[in-house]
């Protein structure tokens, strides 16, 4: 006040009756000037308390502020970020409602109002706030892009994506908006929308790294919104994620494969890009390249037991792919083999009671000769879960080979009971039934195979065997006739031995000119097999008789 009585006596000095009015305006502006230069001193006292990190000292400040002037929108918004930095976020909101009493229309005060009300949890109050803000400002792009937000916290996915739309509309680099729609479209399971999306919009982003989008508020008080936020690189990668995942989601196993080696360039997240990446290559085959992709996965992250499972399980997937090739377990089969279980017993240290674990490294056993220990695994995962069927066939032809036809049939009698509608147990158990002499009750199984699967070509394969037995070449010829040799080499048949036998039941019935075709197919197949082109031979004289 001394400022103001200094002042006041200066202009009184020579006072004149005619300057009286125009001394009070002196006073009373000289009055107006020192408040508010103490009220700048404490603004940006509590500007400078913030940006020290001393929130609470900035409180005191900006709520001395506040009381004198609330009219002062800066002060309000100053002090609701100072007091959601304190963990007070209601208090936070009620800076806003203060200013909202004296400017009601104030569509940026809606605007962060309801933004705040999101982060609190308050989702109806929040899309309250920025309808109405919408209505003040119904083209602006943060703001539509806010609403669409709400509405996705509120899991009303395909009502923000219209909101998203909008804020793209408006602004076309509005990348918040875009990253969100994407993320809706993902989760909702609209993957040809997501592809095409995704594609756009990285051509649009993908030269716009460390830029903030082009939204461009500026009210001098705290922004809580998107609108402050800068587009990182690690922003694209996403686009590229939603993008894979899409691929994948499909089956467009290349593609997929494709995108996911550009994720790599980014360098984020390498060991969840290349675990992804050995799955791809493992759905298209690629099995040693997945192999390769697991074990990078791994070292990005030696604890990733999904990615050493999967590699565990893809070595053996490599072995058979090889043994299929080679006709037989060769040497590079059984290196394979040995990885996968190297890899496979190395889980079970840690996972004992892993169920896929365990069973394939059963099937490995059993592959490579070890009765003993593939057994012990099996019964193993019986143990853990009863209901695991496949288990039941392996023990059963375990059982089978060695002779014990009964322990066979308890396996698959047990099977039954848990899958009735299994084609491989009653397949096996019409099998079995066969070598029983039983082969009445073993048509009726395979009968009943056929039913369940007519595409699979072993219950044909296995009625021709006993129709031979028998004698019936009728019905055996008719059983062969379905068995092509793609699906029986896919289902390990011989079809080497299909022919042999349709060939042998022609010839019974006294159908030469068919069997001299079947015949030669087989010579095509085996032509060091000098009994084949014997029986060629005959046939073709046979038939010029």
């Amino acid at each position: 006040m001394t400022l103001i009585k200094s002042e006041y006596s200066l202009c009184c000095a020579d006072l004149r009756f005619s300057d009286i009015f125009r001394a009070v305006n002196l006073f009373v502006s000289t009055v107006r000037s020192a408040k508010m230069n103490h009220t700048d001193k404490r603004y940006e006292q509590g500007k400078a308390l913030l940006s020290e990190g001393r929130n609470d000292e900035a409180i005191t400040v900006l709520e001395s502020l506040t009381q004198d002037m609330p009219k002062f929108k800066k002060a309000w918004e100053k002090l609701s970020f100072a007091y959601l930095n304190s963990g007070r976020p209601e208090d936070a909101v009620r800076c806003y409602e203060e200013v909202l009493i004296r400017y009601p229309k104030d569509a940026f005060a809606l605007y962060q109002k309801s933004v705040l009300e999101e982060k609190t949890g308050q989702l109806d109050a929040a899309l309250e706030s920025i309808e109405k803000a919408l209505k003040y400002e119904p083209e602006n792009a943060e703001y539509l892009y806010s609403k669409g937000f709400v509405l996705y916290r509120k899991k009303r996915l395909n009502d923000a994506i219209g909101w998203f739309d909008k804020a793209l509309h408006i602004d076309p680099f509005f990348f918040a908006a875009a990253d969100y729609k994407c993320l809706c479209l993902m989760t909702l399971g609209i993957y040809d929308e997501l592809i095409f999306s995704c594609s756009d919009y990285i051509d649009r982003f993908k030269d716009f790294t460390g830029q903030a989008p082009s939204v461009d508020v500026d009210h001098g008080g705290e922004l809580f919104g998107k609108e402050s936020e800068v587009i990182q690189k690690e922003d694209i990668w996403h686009l590229y994620s939603y993008l894979s995942f899409s691929y994948m989601k499909l089956g467009a196993f290349r593609q997929a494969e494709e995108i996911l080696l550009k994720e790599l360039e980014f360098d984020y997240e390498k060991s969840r890009v290349y675990y992804y990446l050995g799955l791809v290559q493992n759905a298209l085959d690629k099995y040693e390249q997945a192999a390769s992709s697991y074990e990078l996965s791994l070292e990005s992250e030696p604890d990733f037991t999904a990615a050493r499972i999967n590699l565990g399980l893809v070595y053996a997937k490599a072995a058979e792919a090889e043994t299929r090739n080679a006709g037989s377990i060769s040497a590079r089969a059984d290196e394979l083999f040995q990885k996968s279980l190297s890899v496979l017993e190395d889980v079970l240290k840690t996972e004992s009671e892993n169920l896929s674990v365990l069973y394939e490294a059963g099937r490995i056993y059993l592959k490579l000769g070890d009765i003993e220990k593939a057994e012990k695994a099996f019964e193993d995962v019986l143990r853990l879960d009863p209901g695991f069927v496949p288990v039941y066939e392996y023990l059963a032809k375990m059982k089978f080979n060695s002779g014990d036809y009964e322990t066979a049939l308890s396996y698959l009698s047990d099977a039954q009971i848990k899958d009735p509608f299994n084609y491989e147990v009653m397949n096996l158990t019409g099998v079995i039934y066969s070598k029983k002499g039983d082969n009445e009750f073993a048509l009726k199984c395979l009968k009943h195979a056929e039913m369940l699967d007519p595409a699979c070509p072993k219950a044909h394969y296995n009625k021709a065997l006993i129709f031979m037995k028998e004698e019936r070449f009728e019905e055996a010829a008719a059983e062969l006739s379905q068995v092509h040799e793609t699906n029986a080499e896919e289902n390990g048949i011989s079809y080497a031995k299909v022919l042999n036998f349709y060939g042998t039941a022609l010839q019974n019935l006294n159908r030469s000119e068919e069997a001299l075709a079947v015949f030669e197919q087989l010579q095509a197949m085996t032509p060091e097999d000098e009994s084949v082109s014997e029986i060629v031979f005959c046939l073709k004289n046979e038939v010029k008789l």
